[in-house]
């Protein structure tokens, strides 16, 4: 379903559920060690790393609520819609960027030079 296809009733109805960013898309190797949500994930996975502004840890980041959340990610120039299990922090993204796995990455961006501007992504993260 594309948002953009939708009535304003039905947007306005959905708004409070679904949070729609754009930024940046880079990848990084999650299986290097344990990531902020205390999971250890592998670079073939489908996962991201949201920025530390979206994904802010307090004393124990494995309770995060957003760890383990997925969020849908669609690359504008491809047309194509993927989803990525969030299991890490970016440190160095700006607010709206991702970081993913090099698998995911490849799906999302497969002519892509390591970085990808206006990648559109969100999904009914808890806590906004």
């Amino acid at each position: 379903m594309r948002i953009s296809t939708l009535s304003p009733l039905a947007l306005f109805l959905l708004t409070p559920l679904i949070h729609a960013y754009t930024g940046d898309m880079t990848y990084y190797s999650p299986s290097v060690g344990t990531g902020s949500c205390g999971w250890v994930a592998g670079d073939n996975e489908d996962v991201v790393a949201l920025s530390n502004e979206i994904l802010q840890n307090g004393a124990n980041p494995n309770a995060n609520p957003k760890c383990g959340s997925m969020i849908g990610i669609w690359n504008p120039q491809t047309k194509q819609h993927f989803t990525a299990k969030i299991v890490d922090r970016c440190a160095g993204c700006k607010k709206y960027d991702i970081d993913v796995s090099p698998a995911l990455f490849k799906k999302v961006a497969p002519n892509g030079d390591g970085r990808v501007k206006g990648i559109n992504w969100g999904g009914q993260m808890v806590g906004g």
